[in-house]
């Protein structure tokens, strides 16, 4: 697909389907496995195909690797989802009527998780969740405070 036609198609569907992308690198480690299980049994057509599989293997591992935390940065709101966005995980904002609950990772200003019409998941804004931060050590027992008068519960 060149340049252009990519562009276009992007400018139509500005959210990624998250199984769309998972069954991607799904169908990525079955070959993994496959050409593994080739070479294993000495099945692989040629000496050169024999010598080349294992990068083969690496590789493809490596992308799958890479592009599993790239959709975690995506969920965890660290990278807008456009940065995920390719032909094969592009769909619709919003979902069209009898489409399964996928979940989308939608781009720009929209939440950036939008699943079904019926379950739609908002997350804080990343600088909200930033500013709770935990003590750096617990108070000493001085610095509590005393306990209120009254019996002790047990």
């Amino acid at each position: 697909m060149s340049d252009k036609n990519a562009r276009s198609l992007r400018s139509e569907s500005s959210a990624v389907s998250l199984n769309l992308e998972l069954a991607n690198l799904e169908h990525a480690l079955r070959g993994a496995s496959l050409l593994a299980e080739l070479l294993a049994n000495h099945d692989l057509p040629d000496e050169e195909t024999q010598r080349m599989a294992p990068q083969c293997i690496t590789a493809q591992l490596a992308l799958v690797n890479a592009r599993l935390r790239h959709v975690g940065r995506v969920i965890r709101g660290e990278e807008d989802a456009e940065t995920l966005w390719a032909p094969h995980n592009a769909i619709n904002p919003s979902p069209l009527p009898g489409e399964d609950g996928d979940v989308r990772l939608v781009s720009g200003s929209s939440p950036p998780l939008a699943r079904s019409a019926r379950n739609t998941a908002e997350r804080k804004p990343r600088a909200r969740r930033a500013g709770k931060k935990r003590p750096e050590k617990p108070p000493t027992i001085e610095e509590a405070s005393p306990a209120p008068p009254g019996p002790v519960a047990p």
